[in-house]
């Protein structure tokens, strides 16, 4: 077994202590990859919906670059890198035929429309008085079951 305390819920077997330190490693390569590559695409989409200043061809181009440099390296699947170039390529196709630029993207969540609050003269004057409800009356105390 390991070198560790036996509080360490970690690795323990000198190979998985081992698999720990490889993965500390390629995790140092491949996440500014990773990084780079979501940066790229993130400023793309700027540049497409007219957030940032820029050629949109030459942004698309480049993240779609940075997405298969990080697939080659595996810091990200290589189907995973394609579909985020679709994605990426479609939403520079519809600004084009939009005319230019895509509206800011906006959260799918409809919110409920926000009431006006209407002035108190208002309210008094269209709800009736309404009655005060009954107090409620203590309910009974069951009789104890015969044993």
């Amino acid at each position: 077994m390991g070198k560790t305390s036996r509080k360490y819920k970690g690795a323990r077997t000198p190979q998985s202590l081992k698999e720990v330190r490889a993965s500390a490693r390629r995790n140092a390569v491949q996440q500014p990859q990773r990084t780079a590559a979501k940066s790229l695409v993130a400023k793309a989409l700027e540049v497409i919906s007219g957030q940032a200043q820029g050629d949109a061809a030459q942004a698309v181009s480049t993240a779609a670059s940075a997405l298969d440099r990080a697939a080659k390296h595996g810091a990200i699947h290589k189907n995973a890198a394609a579909r985020r170039k679709s994605r990426l390529a479609k939403k520079a196709a519809k600004a084009v035929a939009a005319g230019g630029v895509l509206p800011k993207t906006v959260n799918k969540k409809k919110s409920a429309p926000k009431r006006v609050a209407a002035p108190k003269a208002d309210a008094a004057a269209a709800k009736p008085a309404a009655k005060k409800p009954a107090a409620k009356k203590p309910a009974a105390k069951k009789a104890a079951p015969k044993a």
